[in-house]
């Protein structure tokens, strides 16, 4: 996935505030780079749960995509590097 594509998914599942704090929240999840590791956890929990025979390896990527992300948000609290708009 790319930032944008990362971002755009985060916005979308955001719940806390409103718009312009989310959009913040958001920004500051980004700015942390914590989500550039996201494509290798995704694909080790795919790897794992196909390994399992619980589902094929493809159908389970996108759902350990949701799972990273929003874990991704309702991890962050900080903390607030200066990158982060909220700093």
């Amino acid at each position: 996935m790319t930032e944008q594509e990362i971002r755009a998914w985060l916005l979308d599942y955001a719940w806390l505030g409103n718009a312009e704090e989310q959009a913040r929240e958001v920004a500051c999840i980004v700015a942390q780079d914590s989500w550039r590791a996201l494509e290798v956890r995704s694909d080790y929990r795919a790897e794992i749960v196909a390994e399992a025979g619980e589902k094929p390896y493809d159908q389970v990527l996108a759902d350990a995509h949701g799972m990273e992300l929003s874990a991704l948000y309702e991890c962050h609290d900080g903390p607030h590097l200066e990158s982060c708009p909220r700093a």
